[in-house]
């Protein structure tokens, strides 16, 4: 599991620090321009939400890793 993924993890289980907390709110929040602005900086968190929005089976594959 890559760092930012289990950031993510630990994000949706209300385990993050104060940076990644407001972060993935703020892409959670994000229209689609912004999020083009925010994945220039914060490419590979852009990309986890992305997965976790759209592509089917992500958040149990990512709780799978865990294990």
């Amino acid at each position: 599991m890559e760092k930012t993924e289990l950031e993510f993890v630990y994000f949706m289980r209300g385990a993050s620090g104060s940076f990644s907390t407001n972060l993935f709110n703020t892409i959670f929040s994000s229209d689609t321009e912004n999020l083009k602005k925010l994945s220039l900086g914060f490419p590979d968190e852009v990309e986890v939400v992305n997965r976790y929005r759209n592509q089917k089976g992500y958040w149990q594959e990512l709780l799978k890793k865990l294990d």
